[in-house]
């Protein structure tokens, strides 16, 4: 599992913003919220949240539901139990191992954007 969670940090996960989020909504299961929910919660700004929302959707990491005649679009965790597994992994890793966090932070940055 470790190995599967090392392949995420050095693939989809490539900014803290979308750390950040896929945290956030990993510990909340069975919540949506929207963007701007999203965004200030975490205080960080739209333009970063909206790609980093877009491309964990696409990635398969968390869930977009589109509500109505798709003018509202909500994001929640994902309801796969194999990505779920890895995501409690790297919860737990980042909340409770301070020597794994600064890895995990450290793999996000090498990676590109802030």
């Amino acid at each position: 599992m470790q190995r599967e969670l090392d392949l995420l940090l050095g693939t989809a996960i490539d900014s803290l913003a979308k750390l950040e989020v896929l945290l956030y909504l990993h510990a909340r299961p069975g919540v949506a919220e929207g963007p701007k929910e999203i965004s200030g919660r975490l205080r960080r700004p739209r333009a970063e949240i909206d790609p980093a929302l877009r491309d964990l959707a696409e990635f398969g990491l968390i869930e977009r539901f589109v509500l109505g005649t798709g003018r509202h679009v909500m994001y929640g965790p994902t309801e796969d139990a194999h990505v779920e597994e890895i995501l409690s992994l790297l919860h737990e890793q980042y909340h409770r191992d301070p020597r794994a966090r600064g890895r995990i932070v450290r793999a996000v940055v090498s990676r590109g954007r802030h």
